[in-house]
């Protein structure tokens, strides 16, 4: 950067060349170092810095620092000064000069300059010591320095440097302030964007947006700001909606409002359009729309409705006791046998209450029932009410150990001569009559079970009535004590003699049995010889029977029999001609013989009817199977997955022909009337009767119907049931009300009353209290309820009483 007083010095070198010529020549060469351009300063100051006299005159970055005329100026006359005078003129130096060796001329020493006559430190620099000059920090002054309050100042040497703050400029004044709101619209760049206004700040600009807008943030542009999403001004639950807008918002109503004078009003869409909801469905009001819905009964989305099964969802209110009904569009209760109430709170009724629940003996009442009960030793009867006696005694094993007597309601325990009964009554004791007085007996007393032997010692017999002894001397009296054969001989005497099998015995009058198996010949047995008392028989080991022509010989047995000539050589085993190597001598076929069939001979078999081939194997069909089915049993055809029937000649259409429509090939449909498709699946809109009363056709005799019309024609006006049901058989009339029968009465028809007809009963005088007319809705024991009315005058002196009986369907009393 050049000096800013260059043209100055040139001024001044003029004037010095015209008053002293002799020194042209050396300002022309120092004057044009002083007025250089600036792209060759630095050059320039590298040849000045080699030159000893003007290397202390020279400033660094002197374009920045200010009075550097006066340093030109000074470097002229110095280089003036130096010019050696006439050396035969020798004039003392002016100021504080010094005189110069070499040329005689007065100077400045060291780095002092020359600054008029006298010589001091060049600007920027200050004095230390008598020739020495030191850099002056022009930076250290006030807070503002030599720069100005919006610079920020740096020392160098011999001067220094002022840059401008960010945001000002160099000017006139110093550092001014820069409008970069002005400069941007004048350079037509924009500071602010997005719609946002600059403002200008001392050394900035700062940028702001409208209201409804907000800065980025570290931007300078503008965005809007979405006040629906954090500001509830426009009464949402009013039915508004806020809507967004540039720099703004708006309230508007929502879709099923409209707007009035201070709000948003729902409209009432089932008011307005009534039919909005076809068939069944209920049109009910919701804030800003509507909804279809089935009525109370129904079930279904409101478009499509139809009648609920509460007793079968269990959506219904009555009691735990109580029999549901349905009914198309509502249900009903009623209480079981044995509970009285509405239906939808059951209460026990207790039977027992009234005539002991005509129970012969006693009555426990139970929930909807009620149970007879018998007093011990009776059980009830099958009619449940009456008691009869139990015969204990009639069971095999009995109460009692001997003898049982039945009595009413119990039995008594007895026991056979020679017993007595226990304490308990029920078991016998054995009397020992041999400890009383000896049983009776002259000689000896055995006591036994339920009475006692008398016995005598020998020769003596006990006599006929078996309690006294007598000698022994014929054999009238118990066979002369023998056990077979009683002889009586010549002198008097008996003897005793056994039968053939028997011998007899030491004592000379029991006979023993004789073994006949005992002794070498086995008895005369082939095989086994069993001995029985007086007798013995043959037998056979096992396998083996008693031959029918020698029971004492046996031959092997055979099982199963050995057939087709076969003999039984031992047991199980047979002896076969050829050809029959079976069990038993059968025939032998293999594979064997199936469904009953028989095999004659060796791998031959007799087939049953139906049957044939090797084994009886093959089914035979009379009539063939077609289309690849095969025979699997007498007439029975196994079809391919294409065909069905006896003979598989009846194709199948898989998924089935729909609609009425008949398989005439596999997979392939003939349709009846006019449905169409594959499988006669699509449904043509057409009636062949018109739709009536407003009804549109929507498929194949198919309509859909206008309000308060139903049916497949819209022929039936809908009849809306009555909710709760009526009872009792009533109908439903407008304006859900029941149209009770005679004999009802009640908002459901839910009361009987009794009937107009009446029978007198009696005519009396008496006082009676008058009572209200009540009913209770059960069953009476009987299926028979009765009614009883009163109808007393005002004196309450004459009576006139009224039975009035009507009977109800009461079910069959349950038996328990």
């Amino acid at each position: 950067m050049s000096f800013a007083a260059g043209p100055p010095a040139v001024l001044l070198a003029t004037l010095v060349l015209l008053v002293l010529p002799l020194a042209v020549a050396h300002v022309t060469m120092t004057t044009p170092n002083m007025t250089k351009a600036p792209q060759h300063q630095d050059q320039q100051q590298d040849q000045d810095a080699e030159d000893p006299k003007i290397q202390n005159l020279v400033m660094p970055n002197a374009t920045e620092s200010f009075g550097v005329t006066e340093l030109v100026g000074v470097t002229v006359a110095s280089t003036l000064a130096t010019w050696p005078p006439d050396s035969a003129t020798e004039t003392p130096c002016p100021g504080n000069q010094v005189l110069s060796g070499e040329r005689r001329g007065c100077g400045c020493p060291g780095q002092l300059v020359k600054r008029g006559e006298n010589c001091t430190c060049p600007n920027g620099f200050k004095q230390q010591g008598t020739a020495e000059c030191a850099d002056l920090d022009e930076c250290e002054g006030g807070p503002a320095g030599p720069c100005g309050p919006h610079a920020d100042c740096s020392n160098t040497l011999g001067s220094f440097l002022c840059s401008c703050h960010h945001g000002y400029l160099k000017g006139q004044a110093g550092c001014e302030d820069i409008d970069e709101c002005t400069l941007a619209a004048i350079t037509g760049l924009q500071a602010c964007t997005g719609g946002a206004k600059c403002k200008n700040t001392p050394g900035s600009f700062s940028c702001s947006c409208p209201v409804g807008y907000v800065l980025v943030p570290g931007g300078q542009s503008c965005i809007d700001v979405d006040e629906c999403s954090f500001e509830e001004r426009c009464h949402r639950e009013l039915g508004n909606e806020c809507v967004n807008t540039p720099g703004s918002y708006t309230c508007q109503c929502k879709a099923g409002f409209t707007s009035e004078t201070s709000a948003c009003a729902d409209i009432d869409e089932c008011g307005k359009t009534p039919d909005v909801c076809v068939g069944r469905g209920v049109c009910e009001n919701t804030l800003g729309s509507y909804r279809c819905a089935c009525p109370q009964g129904y079930r279904g989305n409101g478009t499509h409705c139809e009648d609920e099964n509460e007793c079968a969802s269990g959506q219904h209110g009555c009691d735990t006791n109580a029999r549901c009904g349905n009914i198309i569009g509502s249900y009903f209760c009623q209480c079981y046998q044995g509970f009285s109430g509405d239906g939808y709170s059951c209460f026990d009724v207790d039977e027992c209450a009234l005539s002991n629940g005509h129970c012969q003996h006693s009555c426990s009442n139970e929930p909807g029932a009620y149970r007879c009960h018998c007093n011990p030793g009776y059980q009830i009867t099958e009619d449940e009410h009456n008691c009869m006696d139990v015969d204990e005694c009639a069971v095999q094993t009995g109460p009692c150990e001997q003898i049982c007597t039945n009595t009413d309601g119990s039995f008594q325990c007895s026991c056979r001569p020679g017993y007595e009964l226990h304490v308990d009554g029920y078991q016998c004791v054995d009397i020992d009559e041999c400890k009383l007085q000896r049983g009776g007996c002259s000689h000896g007393c055995t006591n036994t079970p339920g009475g006692h032997i008398c016995h005598c010692p020998e020769p003596l017999l006990l006599d006929l009535d078996n309690t006294n002894c007598v000698n022994v001397t014929s054999c009238k009296l118990r066979n002369g004590g023998c056990d077979h054969v009683c002889t009586v001989r010549s002198e008097g005497s008996v003897q005793c003699s056994c039968k053939a099998g028997w011998e007899l015995g030491e004592d000379l009058r029991s006979c023993l049995d004789v073994d006949e198996c005992s002794d070498f010949t086995n008895g005369g047995c082939e095989q086994l010889c069993i001995n029985h008392p007086g007798a013995f028989n043959c037998s056979c080991m096992d396998g083996h029977e008693v031959r029918m022509d020698d029971p004492a010989k046996c031959r092997p047995v055979c099982d199963p029999p050995c057939q087709n000539y076969g003999v039984c050589v031992a047991p199980n085993t047979c002896n076969c001609p050829a050809g029959y190597p079976g069990p038993g001598c059968s025939a032998i076929c293999s594979p064997p013989c199936a469904h009953g069939g028989t095999c004659m001979r060796w791998n031959t078999c007799l087939c049953p009817p139906g049957w044939t081939g090797l084994g009886c194997h093959s089914a035979i069909c009379e009539l063939p199977c077609a289309n690849g089915g095969r025979c699997i049993s007498p007439a029975t055809c196994q079809c391919p997955s294409d065909y069905t029937g006896p003979q598989c000649l009846t194709p199948i259409c898989t998924p089935p022909c729909l609609n009425g429509g008949r398989c005439v090939d596999v997979n392939k449909c003939a349709c009846s009337d006019v449905w169409q498709g594959a499988r006669c699946q699509i449904e043509p809109i057409h009636c062949q009767t018109g739709c009536k009363n407003g009804g549109v056709c929507v498929g194949f005799n198919r309509c859909r119907c206008s309000s308060g019309f139903t049916g497949n024609l819209c022929d039936e006006a809908v009849t809306t049931p009555c909710v709760p049901p009526c009872q009792h058989g009533a109908t439903c009339g407008p304006h859900n009300k029941c149209i009770c029968p005679e004999g009802t009465a009640g908002l459901r028809c839910e009361k009987l009353i009794c009937p107009v007809v009446t029978t007198v009963v009696s005519m009396a005088r008496a006082v009676r209290k008058a009572v209200r007319e009540s009913y209770v809705d059960r069953c009476g024991p009987l299926g028979v309820q009765l009614c009883t009315k009163y109808r007393v005058n005002q004196a309450r002196v004459y009576l006139q009483a009224y039975r009035v009986g009507y009977k109800i369907q009461c079910p069959e009393k349950t038996r328990r």
